[in-house]
């Protein structure tokens, strides 16, 4: 549906492409973010405006990212971004030309919600044998979010 590589994929292409970061002494930053509120969108709007939920998130993400980054669908309402050899100060300006794209397609396809998402990042500065170690890493990120957000 949104035209981006499944879990699966990201797993297989992840391996490969730490493969080639470790043989160059490249570090690996990795996204994950998730989408607030997709079954409350779902349920008060319906599934269509849920997919174009998605699918805008999607665009936003190809739009906002380079050619050499992988940028995933990891789950239902879950997108990862992987990049090679992007400094860790450069995060801010990723997730800024996120937002501004996700806002400017919103408007533009007159989406009758805005599009939120929680955020989690890792940084390795030579990439993990396995997706997993930065996954773990970017998903705590995104938990302490949550809480702060429910205690706050």
């Amino acid at each position: 549906m949104t035209g981006l590589p499944g879990r699966r994929a990201f797993h297989d292409l992840y391996f490969r492409l730490a493969a080639g970061a470790r043989r160059r002494d490249n570090s690996v930053i990795l996204i994950l973010m998730d989408v607030q509120n997709l079954r409350s969108i779902n349920t008060e709007f319906g599934y269509a405006i849920g997919d174009d939920v998605l699918k805008t998130m999607a665009e936003s993400l190809m739009e906002s990212s380079r050619a050499t980054d992988l940028v995933a669908r990891y789950g239902s309402d879950e997108f990862a971004i992987l990049l090679i050899d992007a400094e860790p100060s450069a995060l801010d300006m990723i997730v800024e030309r996120v937002n501004e794209k996700l806002g400017q397609l919103v408007t533009r396809r007159s989406l009758p919600v805005a599009v939120h998402y929680d955020i989690g990042m890792a940084v390795a500065d030579e990439a993990p044998e396995s997706v997993e170690v930065l996954l773990r890493a970017a998903d705590r990120e995104i938990q302490k979010m949550k809480k702060s957000k429910t205690a706050g």
